[in-house]
């Protein structure tokens, strides 16, 4: 019987200081279960060309990146990507893409040239491979693979793409001039934030939290651990995470507050350091839905690897 009374009191105090003793949830940890599901679709547009022929690609009308938010098509993109892979179909590239599957030993080739922000056309032969300039006639043909045109924001090759397109030689075309299309309504996005198990973390800290337990992303994909490159906690005052489930692909335009942090190959991160709307990251206040992200800058979908729903306590 005293060993009852004890159990019982320990019990209630647990309850008052606001701990569930039947909550075994670790704060700041984030695994599997915690994660949001996600599905993805790009439809990527193709665009027929000449055949080992050169051709001029302008992107005067790209007004609208893939998450469909404004884009200025002289001071936003940076670098033209081409990218071929010898023995894929668009489709499959495009489910590739899709579901963050496409591996590195599916290309064959990538050369790219640097816009100047004055002009919004480039020719095929002009560009190159850290100096080297593509042979036209021999590296973009009909029987060549499938070509991918990148419009990226940034320098990096694979990152920051902005829009993305197909190139199709054929034989027989004789088209040489091209416009790439608007980016926004080619990515159809699907997400659920409420059947996940939310991550609890003190209200004032600490503000760990840890990611090694993760083995797959939001789509059920394996995750690289060094692919993830950003983190990003956020505050939408007076939402609920039903409400922000249409909401995935502008969630750093639509948050009340918003702070990030770059990692580069860690598994775990102080919250402190994230910076944005109001300075360094402090704590977790208002009336409202806070998330968590993690982030993968060199993956095609922008979807967040990882987002959860963040508990204080």
């Amino acid at each position: 019987m005293l060993i009852k009374r004890r159990l019982a009191a320990v019990a209630a105090l647990l309850a008052v200081s606001g701990c569930d003793p039947k909550d075994d949830r670790v704060p700041g940890l984030l695994a599997d279960e915690n994660n949001y599901a996600f599905t993805g679709a790009l439809d990527v547009p193709s665009i027929p060309t000449a055949s080992a022929t050169d051709v001029t690609v302008c992107w005067d009308e790209v007004l609208h990146d893939l998450q469909c938010h404004d884009i200025d098509p002289l001071a936003d993109i940076q670098n033209i990507g081409l990218v071929r892979f010898p023995n894929y179909s668009q489709e499959e590239v495009e489910v590739a893409l899709s579901t963050n599957a496409l591996q590195q030993s599916a290309i064959s080739g990538y050369v790219e040239s640097r816009t100047d922000g004055t002009n919004s056309c480039v020719n095929l032969a002009d560009f190159s491979f850290f100096g080297t300039t593509i042979d036209v006639a021999e590296e973009y043909t009909a029987t060549g693979g499938t070509y991918m045109l990148l419009l990226t924001q940034g320098v990096t090759p694979g990152v920051g793409a902005r829009m993305i397109t197909f190139l199709a030689p054929e034989e027989g075309n004789l088209t040489t001039e091209v416009s790439v299309g608007d980016g926004c309504g080619l990515l159809d996005v699907d997400a659920d934030l409420e059947t996940l198990t939310s991550v609890p973390l003190p209200a004032d800290g600490p503000f760990t939290v840890d990611w090694s337990p993760l083995t797959v992303d939001g789509q059920g994909n394996p995750i690289a651990v060094e692919d993830i490159d950003g983190l990003m906690v956020a505050f939408y005052e007076g939402e609920t995470p039903a409400t922000l489930e249409a909401q995935l692909l502008d969630l750093e335009l639509n948050a009340t507050e918003l702070y990030n942090l770059t990692l580069t190959g860690e598994t775990t991160a102080d919250l402190t350091g994230a910076t944005g709307t109001n300075g360094a990251f402090t704590g977790f206040t208002g009336d409202g839905t806070w998330l968590l992200a993690l982030r993968c800058s060199r993956c095609y979908n922008p979807a967040p690897v990882f987002l959860t729903v963040v508990e204080p306590t």
